[in-house]
């Protein structure tokens, strides 16, 4: 039997039944073997990636999850990939080749988590997809990898509702997901009795995850009214005194600060210039009023910073803006 070794999670999993569906087809698909699962800091990458990943047992040599976000170098890749299979790689003159020898033969799934940092290193992860046939890599980024073997899932928030559904508010995922958070902090919590906050408080962080369950701590001392109204005014406002939380996930503005050390002077100074479009932007009044040209423009898609709509149009994300705005206030 496969072994699976993917770390447990502490609650439980909500939604996203048709990007488990689309990432289950894609690891199926024998020309996709490096697939990354691209979103914005907190929008639930890493927990999706781990469900996914759950059900894949046709991997005969197992599944294997590589925990990226400690690591201050692409240098340390092999390494941490060799912890999580368990295994040691004796010769520190040729650790990338001795472990692309250890998996030439595997037949294995292999989610390497917050890559972000570590783009230098991807040669490692092509090198080794061509001396192994049969491994697969299952990406988490807020960035593209930018190679010819990459697919790309692009991940949103959970479904929330608008003020025009007629749709019961418990139908949609990011609802489910604060309602039981909800209740975790506050036992007797009612959706009934704080529908139209629930509401307001899903469509501010945009069903983003992480938002949605800072959100919900504050349950412990205010009233979900109280929530929504702190969260129109105040970014800052969405923390958490959860001790076994990642500091990176302890705040929005952390996660986001994350994200901005990443970017070039250029893309930073782009991005703030961008901030003041709070109902989006085409390309013509990105070039007038932030000076960005289609490269720049690129990169911060890449980097999951702005999203391309349908219609060719680009926006924000609403609390990225509010960081961003931050930032050209304080420039």
């Amino acid at each position: 039997m496969a072994i699976i070794n993917l770390p447990p999670q502490p609650t439980s999993f909500i939604g996203r039944e048709h990007e488990i569906a689309q990432l289950t087809a894609l690891l199926a698909d024998p020309n996709c073997r490096l697939l990354t699962l691209l979103g914005p800091g907190g929008i639930g990458k890493t927990r999706l990636s781990v469900q996914a990943a759950t059900s894949q047992t046709r991997f005969r040599d197992g599944v294997y999850f590589v925990p990226l976000a400690p690591l201050s170098s692409p240098d340390l890749l092999p390494t941490a990939i060799a912890s999580a299979l368990q295994i040691v790689l004796y010769d520190a003159n040729s650790i990338q080749h001795e472990l692309t020898n250890y998996l030439r033969e595997k037949h294995m799934l292999l989610v390497l988590d917050n890559f972000e940092h570590l783009l230098d290193g991807v040669d490692l992860l092509t090198g080794i997809l061509q001396a192994a046939p049969q491994i697969k890599f299952l990406v988490t980024s807020r960035e593209r990898l930018n190679v010819l073997e990459e697919w790309v899932l692009l991940l949103e928030g959970l479904s929330f509702p608008d003020d025009r559904t007629n749709i019961p508010l418990e139908s949609y995922s990011a609802v489910q997901l604060f309602t039981q958070r909800a209740r975790q902090a506050q036992v007797n919590f009612s959706l009934d009795d704080n529908a139209q906050a629930v509401r307001q408080i899903c469509q501010q962080v945009e069903g983003m995850p992480l938002g949605l369950e800072l959100a919900a701590t504050w349950l412990r001392v205010m009233s979900s009214q109280q929530i929504a109204e702190h969260m129109e005014s105040s970014l800052g406002f969405l923390t958490t005194p959860v001790r076994n939380v990642a500091e990176r996930h302890r705040s929005m503005r952390a996660v986001f600060e994350q994200s901005w050390k990443l970017l070039s002077a250029g893309e930073q100074d782009v991005l703030m210039r961008l901030s003041v479009f709070r109902g989006g932007f085409d390309l013509g009044a990105a070039g007038q009023f932030a000076g960005a040209s289609l490269d720049i423009l690129a990169a911060l898609a890449d980097k999951s910073l702005i999203r391309v709509n349908h219609d060719g149009r680009y926006d924000l994300h609403e609390l990225l803006r509010q960081f961003a705005e931050q930032q050209l206030q304080a420039a």
